[in-house]
């Protein structure tokens, strides 16, 4: 009985910790066909006011990344969507970008680069 007891306490408690800790999510691939000035377009929504560091990573062939951008954005339910960033010179090549998020109710998405002239 008691550890029946202490199987369910020991559930409960990792429901609930789980329940409050951050997550990440990362977006798909994003391809840069020309090297020029960008700018980040990201749809954010969250059901609860929170904030998110989004960081935007260049991808190397076999997969390691290195940061190249990052920036903090406070969100919430009533939060404009989608927003925008200059992430400024990109080479060509392939990015991904990451949100991490402090609760465990947002959304990143959609997703794009787009060239500014």
């Amino acid at each position: 009985m008691k550890k029946v007891a202490l199987i369910l306490l020991l559930a409960l408690f990792s429901f609930s910790t789980s329940a409050f800790a951050a997550y990440t999510a990362t977006s798909h691939d994003l391809t840069v066909s020309q090297s020029a000035q960008y700018k980040l377009s990201v749809g954010l929504w969250s059901s609860t006011n929170e904030t998110v560091e989004l960081s935007l990573y260049s991808k190397g062939p076999s997969g390691q990344l290195s940061k190249v951008f990052s920036t903090t954005a406070n969100i919430g339910p009533t939060s404009p969507s989608p927003v925008e960033y200059s992430v400024g010179y990109l080479s060509a090549g392939t990015y991904v970008l990451k949100g991490q998020f402090q609760g465990s109710y947002g959304s990143l998405g959609p997703v794009s680069l787009n060239q500014t002239y």
